[in-house]
């Protein structure tokens, strides 16, 4: 995944619902709110985000996320330039992470860093796909073989 690029909008609300049908009636898009409570994917665009009382201080608004390879170091460099953390480095489970935050102007913009898959481990894992595949397709063809005896 390219770093330091924006790959993701989200729509911030205190109303998620009223968004939905607002863009679904002009875009036709897709929502889909079954991923986790308070977020609703939008297909292939992004996503909305409910805002609850106790975000009080989260502004309502589009917040596009940056690919970045280390979210602790951004967060401290977001700090040194005068930038405001409104969520640290917050777990989207077997995905990754993000952070949100303001810019001096109080543009409110995130950061994601996904989970890295260690390379040993996706090397082993297709390697026991091909394994699995070399045995499946060995039983049927000694299934047929059976078959035809």
């Amino acid at each position: 995944m390219p770093k330091n690029v924006i790959q993701h909008h989200e729509w911030n609300t205190r109303d998620p619902k009223r968004l939905q049908a607002f863009y679904g009636k002009i875009f036709d898009w897709k929502f889909n709110d079954k991923m986790m409570p308070g977020y609703t994917l939008i297909d292939g665009i992004g996503g909305v985000f409910e805002i609850t009382p106790a975000m009080a201080e989260m502004p309502v608004g589009i917040i596009n996320y940056v690919n970045v390879d280390d979210l602790d170091a951004k967060e401290k460099l977001v700090r040194a330039a005068g930038g405001r953390i409104y969520k640290s480095k917050q777990e989207v489970p077997s995905m990754g992470w993000f952070t949100i935050f303001a810019d001096p102007d109080n543009n409110t913009v995130a950061m994601w860093q996904a989970m890295k898959r260690p390379a040993k481990a996706a090397r082993a894992a297709r390697k026991s796909a091909r394994k699995l595949a070399g045995a499946a397709k060995k039983r049927v063809k000694r299934a047929a073989t059976r078959r035809r005896r």
